[in-house]
């Protein structure tokens, strides 16, 4: 088949493909649909929320849209899908503990034993990390095993023996506990 700037004209073109020639000089004039422009305006913002939030799927942004903009969920998939936009979800795991030391194991006093009949006579910590939008921020407690109440807590960007002390501090500042009081 010809092109119709080799000689075929639109009249003919029309014919061929069975439409009206006022019918293409509207569809050529046309512009965008109002639809279109909504999509352009919803993939554009897609774009942007997921190069500054890759790890967000589907239904997060979707309500992150829809506070702006009138859309519905399954065409914001059908964006995502055209877009290839899917969440990078980064593995949780986080190695945290160095087991490969000289340092003596301590002694296990609690030994298993969390029923506790006295407050503020064991306490127990422990670290956890939260990953956020600017690397990871630790959290560290101190329970009594008595109350099950948390009584100190501390938070950091860095995992060290100063998160830990510092929620012990808070812990005996608050509950002032007497000589004897065992830390697991």
């Amino acid at each position: 088949m010809q092109s119709a700037s080799a000689g075929v004209s639109v009249d003919q073109l029309c014919r061929l493909l069975e439409i009206s020639r006022s019918g293409y000089y509207a569809w050529l004039h046309r512009g965008i649909s109002p639809r279109k422009q909504q999509d352009q305006r919803l993939s554009r913002q897609l774009i942007t929320l997921h190069q500054q939030q890759p790890a967000s799927g589907l239904d997060t942004l979707f309500h992150m849209i829809r506070r702006k903009m009138v859309c519905s969920r399954k065409r914001i998939y059908r964006l995502m899908r055209q877009l290839h936009i899917q969440s990078a979800r980064k593995f949780a795991y986080k190695r945290t503990t160095n087991s490969r030391h000289s340092h003596p194991v301590a002694p296990n006093l609690l030994n298993r034993n969390f029923q506790v009949s006295k407050p503020n006579t064991v306490w127990v910590g422990d670290i956890t990390y939260i990953p956020t939008g600017q690397g990871w921020l630790y959290l560290a407690i101190v329970k009594d095993l008595c109350t099950k109440k948390v009584v100190g807590y501390a938070f950091s960007n860095r995992i060290d023996t100063a998160l830990t002390l510092a929620a012990l501090r808070m812990a005996v500042k608050r509950e002032h506990p007497a000589p004897g009081l065992m830390f697991h």
